[in-house]
């Protein structure tokens, strides 16, 4: 069997959906060596507009994997999928955000594609992976697509943390980013869909030795951030470090008090079963895809949160002996839960289920 993906993005920085597929192929090329794995890529490169994407997934996608004799198309990256086709088509679904709450998106365009474009070509593909019930859920509801054509799959922790750390390595990772003595970390992109106004009003709150850093892409324009880091006089105490690469995740991850994750919406939440895997304790909140990964392992709050819940919980987290080995302990459990090799074999699963 030829399984070709759509594996445009799959350069530079990766984010969650990137590194979640590249774990996916790998485990996929050790386990089921017997079939074909084809990266599809544009060939050009330059700036990533919206005609240049519709053109891409619609037309050259398409047409790439009828020439490469596709026997099923995995479209693995949550970006839309070719609706007009030639052969089985597998589509990742990786939330429904934008549908969901379309004043997370900044522009009409932006809110056409991932809000109501992306859904539509979900229900024309003949399987729809997603990584949570709750992702599900959602397209049963927003989407229309059928319950049948979906397969819940989750994710397993993309970072390799087997074994016991190496010497040295939070204290290395600590002087090359200019870490403080105790810090709460925050990973993944800061956006519209993550309650970082709570957190910096609970930042204020908390031991004034007690820092933020934020691990990963601060989105310009599209939120206040840095002015609310101002108002709140926490300059000092709030340290962004832009990406961080994966070989310096589980250190930062294992350097920090706890780990906090302020977020509305989400469709699995990676960075929580991170941070579980490095044995830090986590601090989430109770929605959407979220007590499904951390299960009964992390500190979870029920939206709205006030600034005083989070600090009360971060205060416990990093702080009280008996929570964090609780935390710790439940954590790493949880995270042993998730294994890509069951990821993969479900995967598997569903092309074979197509007749490929």
């Amino acid at each position: 069997m030829r399984v070709c993906f759509d594996a445009r993005g799959l350069g530079g920085n990766l984010t969650g959906a990137g590194k979640a597929f590249v774990c996916l192929l790998r485990r996929l090329r050790e386990d089921y060596p017997r079939h074909e794995y084809v990266l599809l890529a544009p060939r050009a490169s330059g700036p990533w507009r919206l005609p240049r994407q519709l053109l891409w997934e619609q037309v050259e996608l398409p047409w790439r994997a009828r020439r490469a004799r596709a026997d099923v198309l995995h479209v693995t990256a949550g970006t839309s999928a070719p609706v007009v086709r030639c052969g089985p088509l597998v589509m990742t679904v990786h939330d429904l955000a934008p549908t969901r709450h379309p004043e997370f998106l900044p522009g009409a365009r932006s809110r056409w594609y991932w809000g109501r474009f992306v859904p539509l070509t979900a229900r024309l593909a003949d399987r729809v992976i997603v990584p949570s019930l709750a992702t599900q859920r959602d397209l049963v509801e927003l989407a229309g697509v059928r319950a049948e054509r979906i397969r819940v799959i989750p994710f397993a922790p993309p970072l390799d943390v087997a074994g016991p750390p190496a010497a040295g390595a939070v204290e290395r990772v600590r002087r090359a980013h200019g870490l403080p003595a105790r810090y709460v970390l925050y990973v993944g992109t800061i956006d519209r869909r993550k309650d970082y106004g709570t957190l910096l009003e609970a930042l204020a709150r908390l031991d004034p030795a007690l820092h933020l850093v934020v691990a990963g892409t601060l989105i310009e324009g599209r939120t206040d951030f840095r002015a609310r880091v101002a108002r709140l006089g926490l300059g000092g105490r709030v340290r962004t470090l832009g990406y961080v690469p994966d070989a310096d995740l589980p250190a930062l991850y294992r350097g920090a008090a706890a780990f906090v994750y302020p977020s509305l919406y989400e469709g699995f939440g990676l960075p929580v079963l991170e941070a579980m895997a490095c044995g830090t304790p986590v601090v989430s909140y109770n929605t959407t895809s979220l007590p499904e990964v951390a299960g009964s392992a992390a500190i979870l709050l029920d939206p709205p949160v006030g600034a005083g819940a989070l600090a009360d919980a971060l205060t416990r987290a990093a702080g009280d002996a008996a929570t964090r080995e609780a935390l710790i302990a439940r954590g790493l459990a949880q995270a042993g839960r998730f294994d890509w090799r069951r990821t993969a074999a479900l995967t598997m699963e569903v092309y074979e289920s197509l007749g490929a």
